[in-house]
């Protein structure tokens, strides 16, 4: 399952590789890979606020 979820997140479909995929899976491998590119896109925006946690402490 694993290989198979790898395979279509590389854009790869089933038909690609005969007799690999072993899950019944619609080919989704597009939006797999589009949401993998968001998460990339979105994780380096990112940020930690320290001064957020600063006041916090210091208000206790």
């Amino acid at each position: 399952a694993a290989i198979d979820f790898l395979l279509l997140a590389q854009g790869h479909s089933c038909k690609d590789f005969e007799s690999m995929c072993y899950m019944n899976l619609s080919d989704h491998s597009e939006s797999i890979h589009k949401q993998l590119q968001w998460l990339k896109q979105h994780t380096n925006q990112i940020q930690q606020n320290e001064r957020y946690f600063d006041g916090l402490l210091t208000s206790l």
